[in-house]
C-alpha cells in the first residue's frame, strides 16, 4: 500500500527507490554509536558494566538468539545496488557510501564466514542477561555491544584488553564466551554496517525524492506534499526532504525557487522551524557516518589478524590462572584446547565455576610434585588415571563412566571379532542362498557346500574387515596425544634421535640413504637432534663377504663429510659428546628359519636393539670403532642419547 502512494505522489520513482522508502519497513534504526571512550574511562566503564550484567544460563525452553544475519545481508545488498545505481548515473555519493561500494566484497567474504561458522546452536550455551535493554540476548553479547559502541567501531587490541581485564574484576567470563568474543564483534560490526548503509541509501533517496519534486514542483499541492512527508517520517527520514528541497529553492538558478519562493517558504517554515539547526547538523551526521563505515570495515580486517590467543589468555581468568602452571604453559596450543574443554566440561557438571576446577586441578597437580609424583602433567588428572581423584575432590561420582570406560577397554576386541565372524558368515550364507546354492538333495553329501563356503570365507572375511574399519574410522573421532609445544626447539632433556632403518646394498643406494639424512635435518634442524642410519648389510651365504666393508667405508666417509659440513659448533658437550650424523651398523646373525645370514629380526630387531642400547647405555649390539677404523663421529655408548626414535 505504501509503495503505491509513493508511486502516486511521485510517478518518476524508480523501483529501487520506492523499495528503499517503503514505510512498511519500519523506521531506520540508529548506528550503534556512544560516548568514545580512553583507556581510563573504558576501563571503568568495563567495572560497571560487569557489577550492572546479571546473567543465568539460558532455559531450554527460551528462544534461540540468532543474529539476523540472512537480513543484514539483503539489506546491504540492496543498499549496495541502489548506492552503486546512483554512482554510475553520475550522482554525488558520499565517502561512507564510497567505502560501502569499494569493499563490499570484504563486507559478504565476512558475512559467508560468521553464517558458516555460526551455528544455531552457538548462542544457546552461553549466559544470557536478566536486566533490560539487553534481556534474553548473550551476555558477550552485550560487551561486544559496547565496545563497538564507544570505540565508534574502531578495532583496538590495548583497549579491548583494557575492557575485559577491567569487566572481569566484578563480573567473570568463561572461556566459552571469550572464545566467542571475535565472532561476536564481527556480528555486531555486521550490524551496525546495515544500519549505517540502510540510513546512507534511504537519506539519498529521500534526497532524490525532493530532487524530483523541486523539477516538478508546479504538479505539487501543499496538500501532497504533505502526505509525501508523512510517509518519509515513517521511515525516519522527513527531515532529510525537507533539508534537501530548501537548499533546492534557495538556489537561484532554479526557476521554482523565485515562483514558489514565498509560498513553499512559508510551507518549509512550519513543518521544518529549526532548518538552519537541521542544515548545520546534516553534515556533522554525514561525518560521522563516513568514519562510522570506514572504522568498521576496517575493524572487520583487523580482527581477522589479530592474534586472539594471546587476547584471550591476557584477559581471560581461567587462562591466566591455568598459564601459572609450566606444565599447562609448555603444553601444544591443541593440547591446551583438550585441557581447557575438559575444565568447562567438569565445570557445567559440577556447577562449579571454570577458576574452581582450574584451582582444584591445580591443587591435585601441586600436591603431586611435592610428593615426587611420576606426572604433574593436565591430562593426567582430567583425562587420565588420576581423574578419579579430581572428579572426587569437585564432589562428582563418576560410576556408571567408570564402567563404561572399564567395559570399552575390556570388551572392545570381543565385540570388534564377533562382528567380524557374524558379517562373514552373514555374508557368506547370503551369498550361497541367492546364487542358486542351497542345501544338497536329501541324502546327498555334505562336503561340496562345506568346501564352497569354506573358500569363499577368506574373500568375504577381507570385505567384511574393510566395512567395519570404514564404519570405525568414520563413527569415532582420533585421539590426539597429548603433545608439548616446545616454541624454543627440543630443549637439551628432550634431545631426540631421527633414525633411517636400511640395508646396504650398493654405493648408488647407500648414496641416496645419505642424502635422505641430509634432507632431515635440513627440514629438522633442531640443536638437540642427532640424525643416525641404523642399517645392516643385505643378507648372505657367510657373516662376511668380499663387498661389506667397501660398502661400510663408503657410508662412514659420506656421514663424515656431512659432520664436517655441518659441525656442531661447541655444542657437542651438550649433546654428550655426539656427532650430529652418526651410522649404527649392526653384523649379520645365522637364521636356522631363511637358513642365511642377516641382520636379527631384521627392520623390527633392529629399533628394538635401539631403543634397549638407549635404555641401558649399552651399544654391544652395533659395531665398535677399532683403530683402523675410528673416526671422531663413529657411534659409540656416550653418543646414544636419552632420546625417542622416529
Amino acid at each position: 500500500m505504501a509503495r503505491h502512494e509513493l508511486l502516486r505522489l511521485i510517478p518518476e520513482a524508480s523501483a529501487g527507490l520506492l523499495e528503499i522508502l517503503d514505510e512498511s519497513r519500519g523506521t531506520l534504526q540508529a548506528p550503534i554509536r556512544s560516548e568514545i571512550f580512553g583507556l581510563q574511562r573504558f576501563a571503568q566503564h568495563g567495572r560497571s558494566l560487569g557489577e550492572a550484567h546479571r546473567a543465568a544460563r539460558a532455559s531450554p525452553q527460551a528462544a534461540t538468539f540468532f543474529p539476523r544475519l540472512k537480513s543484514n545481508i539483503l539489506t546491504l545488498r540492496e543498499a549496495h545496488r541502489y548506492i552503486g545505481v546512483q554512482a554510475r548515473t553520475g550522482y554525488d555519493i558520499s565517502p561512507a557510501a564510497e567505502w560501502l561500494l569499494d569493499n563490499f566484497h570484504l563486507i559478504e567474504a565476512q558475512l559467508k564466514e560468521i553464517h558458516e561458522g555460526l551455528p544455531k546452536s552457538y548462542f544457546r550455551s552461553l549466559p544470557v542477561l536478566l536486566d533490560e535493554p539487553l534481556e534474553g540476548l548473550p551476555r558477550i553479547y552485550g560487551v561486544a555491544w559496547a565496545f563497538v559502541a564507544h570505540t565508534d567501531g574502531a578495532f583496538d587490541k590495548d583497549l579491548l584488553m583494557q575492557f575485559l581485564s577491567a569487566y572481569q574484576e566484578t563480573r567473570e567470563l568463561n572461556l566459552r564466551e571469550m572464545w566467542a568474543l571475535p565472532t561476536t564483534l564481527r556480528v555486531v560490526l555486521i550490524e551496525n554496517l546495515r544500519r549505517l548503509a540502510e540510513r546512507v541509501a534511504t537519506n539519498k533517496a529521500a534526497r532524490e525524492v525532493a530532487n524530483l519534486c523541486c523539477d516538478h514542483l508546479e504538479t505539487y499541492t501543499l496538500h501532497s506534499l504533505n502526505e509525501l512527508l508523512a510517509l518519509l517520517n515513517q521511515r525516519g527520514v522527513g527531515r532529510v526532504f525537507l533539508a534537501q528541497m530548501a537548499q533546492r529553492l534557495q538556489d537561484p538558478r532554479s526557476a521554482t525557487g523565485a515562483r514558489y519562493q514565498l509560498r513553499y517558504h512559508q510551507w518549509l517554515n512550519n513543518v521544518l522551524p529549526d532548518l538552519a539547526v537541521m542544515q548545520t547538523q546534516q553534515p556533522a551526521d554525514q561525518a560521522a557516518d563516513n568514519l562510522s563505515v570506514s572504522n568498521a570495515v576496517k575493524s572487520l580486517r583487523a580482527i581477522g589478524d589479530a592474534d586472539w590467543p594471546e587476547i584471550v589468555a591476557r584477559t581471560s581468568v581461567l587462562m591466566k590462572l591455568m598459564l601459572t602452571s609450566t606444565e599447562f604453559e609448555a603444553e601444544h596450543p591443541t593440547t591446551r584446547d583438550q585441557t581447557l574443554h575438559a575444565i568447562e566440561r567438569l565445570s557445567k557438571r559440577s556447577g562449579c565455576s571454570e577458576v574452581v576446577v582450574a584451582e582444584t586441578l591445580l591443587g591435585l597437580m601441586h600436591t603431586a610434585e611435592d610428593s615426587q609424583h611420576t606426572t604433574q602433567s593436565p591430562h593426567h588428572w582430567l583425562q587420565g588415571n588420576g581423574r578419579p581423584a579430581l572428579v572426587d575432590a569437585l564432589g562428582l561420582h563418576e560410576p556408571l563412566a567408570i564402567a563404561w570406560r572399564t567395559a570399552q577397554r575390556h570388551l572392545t576386541l570381543p565385540v570388534y571379532l564377533g562382528a567380524l565372524l557374524l558379517g562373514t558368515g552373514g555374508l557368506v550364507a547370503w551369498i550361497l542362498l541367492h546364487q542358486g546354492a542351497s542345501l544338497p538333495p536329501e541324502g546327498g553329501p555334505l562336503w561340496p557346500g562345506i568346501l564352497v563356503a569354506l573358500l569363499m570365507i577368506f574373500p568375504a572375511s577381507e570385505t567384511v574387515v574393510a566395512v567395519i574399519n570404514r564404519l570405525i574410522c568414520e563413527a569415532i573421532r582420533p585421539q590426539h596425544l597429548p603433545r608439548l609445544a616446545l616454541p624454543a626447539g627440543i630443549p637439551p632433556e628432550h634431545r631426540v634421535m631421527v633414525v633411517i632403518p636400511s640395508m646396504l646394498v650398493d654405493i648408488a643406494s647407500i648414496h641416496e640413504l645419505v642424502h635422505r639424512l641430509h634432507l632431515h635435518y635440513l627440514t629438522n634442524p633442531e640443536r638437540h637432534a642427532q640424525f643416525a642410519l641404523l642399517t645392516d648389510w643385505a643378507d648372505a651365504d657367510a657373516a662376511r663377504i668380499a663387498s661389506d666393508n667397501g660398502l661400510l667405508q663408503s657410508v662412514q666417509q659420506q656421514v663424515h663429510e656431512l659432520n664436517q659440513r655441518y659441525p656442531l659448533n661447541g655444542e657437542g658437550a651438550e649433546n654428550g659428546g655426539a656427532p650430529r650424523f652418526i651410522v649404527l651398523h649392526r653384523e649379520r646373525r645365522f637364521s636356522q628359519t631363511e637358513q642365511r645370514w642377516i641382520g636379527w629380526e631384521r627392520k623390527r630387531g633392529k629399533l628394538e636393539q635401539l631403543v634397549n642400547a638407549l635404555a641401558t647405555g649399552s651399544s654391544a649390539a652395533f659395531l665398535q670403532p677399532t683403530p683402523s677404523t675410528s673416526s671422531p663421529w663413529t657411534a659409540t655408548p656416550s653418543h646414544l642419547p636419552d632420546a625417542c626414535v622416529t
